[in-house]
């Protein structure tokens, strides 16, 4: 699953300034998304990369059992009937939220989100020099820590809560090379969310 990323942050900024609504700034950040999904198919496409639109998701099993590796655009379909938000106008399901909703309709225990952080952290680490990186801990615990800021969306901590199949989310740091093969085979890396 793909994010959009900076790109998408900018898009967000430029349609709030010209007062779109949610629904226009869901679908605006989905393009985003799609069009990176489209770049990491073509990237991976040497291992089996293979781009899966939104309306093919009943393709999936059958791409994993001919060996594919399907790449998908994280943005929820919701698009125009987003959701609004509680406060602001920034669509509160996004990409994190997608790929937790795919690894819960795919029924896998667990959902790394790759950043460019090393995971969530007590305070913003640029600016004070006493956050402290959290290594583990529960959904319940970090929604009562009611943090100013995550490195992921809060939604899906309330999704965390009510999930039938994923049991934790990994939040770990892309840009350090072994990062994400050590989160798949579960080694202690980046922030674990449990429930």
């Amino acid at each position: 699953m793909t994010g959009g990323g900076v790109r998408v942050r900018h898009i967000l900024d430029i349609g709030i300034d010209l007062g779109m609504p949610t629904g226009v700034l869901a679908e605006l950040a989905g393009k985003i998304s799609e069009q990176n999904a489209e770049m990491v198919a073509l990237l991976l496409s040497k291992w089996g990369g293979s781009r899966v639109k939104t309306g093919e998701l009943l393709e999936l099993p059958t791409m994993l059992h001919l060996g594919l590796l399907p790449v998908m655009h994280g943005t929820p379909p919701y698009g125009l009937y987003e959701h609004p938000p509680g406060v602001g106008l920034i669509p509160p399901h996004r990409t994190d939220t997608g790929a937790f909703l795919m690894a819960e309709v795919l029924g896998a225990k667990n959902c790394i989100l790759v950043k460019n952080v090393d995971g969530l952290y007590t305070a913003d680490p640029r600016t004070n020099p006493d956050a402290q990186l959290i290594e583990d801990i529960t959904v319940d615990e970090l929604i009562r820590m009611d943090l100013e800021d995550l490195a992921m969306e809060r939604k899906l901590l309330y999704l965390l809560q009510d999930a039938s199949n994923v049991r934790e989310v990994k939040i770990v740091n892309g840009h350090k090379r072994g990062n994400i093969e050590r989160a798949i085979r579960g080694e202690k890396v980046g922030t674990r969310i449990r429930t």
